[in-house]
């Protein structure tokens, strides 16, 4: 299994403290983001992969970062094109994760022991628990298979997912068709299972506020991470 961290975008709502390079690559106590989630993932993948775009050349020159890959046309379409540029070269089993998010160490040994249960025959995608209608979300049916995401009331998306060698070429084809979308769109047309996620061990940043209640999550005692 190889993994990726998504981290192609600005993240405009950061305001200035994304002047000069993505989200992905801010600071936490000495530590990027990045760096973080690269330490999260390193315990169950072969490497690490990261898709970059905005300000890449800063990144690069900067940060040194495993084995980048640059999406050159980010402006242009959603990340959807991030996870096929990252699937057009990784012929494997993807652990991706979003460059916004980081989540409790357990939660991904959680994920990747759910996927080896399953013997790779489906996807899987982190939810947290609760219905709501505001932010992008998951649903399944009573079989427990993926059958739609979006702006839809359903369990929000935890940005952590894997998308499974034996669906490569069909997510290839999906992605292909929609550049414009968010990448989870992949989720609900191949073979997918949902994994909940406690909402308490799951921090998202998507705005300078965010940023004061990552540190805080980070070095609660009952939270695992890197």
């Amino acid at each position: 299994m190889q993994g990726v961290i998504l981290a192609a975008g600005r993240g405009r709502r950061m305001g200035h403290h994304t002047d000069d390079a993505p989200k992905a690559f801010l600071e936490f106590d000495g530590r990027t983001l990045y760096d973080r989630q690269r330490a999260l993932l390193e315990p169950h993948v072969d490497g690490t992969n990261v898709v970059l775009g905005y300000h890449h050349e800063t990144v690069l020159d900067r940060y040194d970062p495993e084995n980048p890959l640059v999406l050159t046309d980010w402006e242009r379409h959603e990340n959807a094109a991030s996870l096929l540029l990252a699937l057009s070269r990784i012929d494997d089993d993807l652990l991706i994760i979003n460059g916004d998010v980081l989540v409790d160490a357990r939660e991904i040994r959680r994920l990747a022991d759910q996927f080896d249960a399953l013997g790779g025959r489906f996807n899987l995608v982190g939810c947290i628990p609760g219905l709501q209608g505001s932010e992008t979300a998951i649903r399944w049916d009573e079989s427990g298979r993926v059958t739609a995401y979006g702006l839809i009331e359903g369990h929000k998306h935890a940005g952590v997912g894997i998308v499974s060698r034996d669906h490569r070429d069909a997510a290839l084809r999906i992605l292909r068709e929609r550049l414009d979308d968010w990448y989870p769109c992949v989720y609900p047309r191949t073979p997918s299972r949902p994994l909940l996620m406690p909402a308490g061990r799951h921090v998202e940043i998507n705005r300078p506020a965010d940023l004061d209640r990552a540190r805080q999550w980070i070095r609660s005692e009952r939270i695992r991470c890197a």
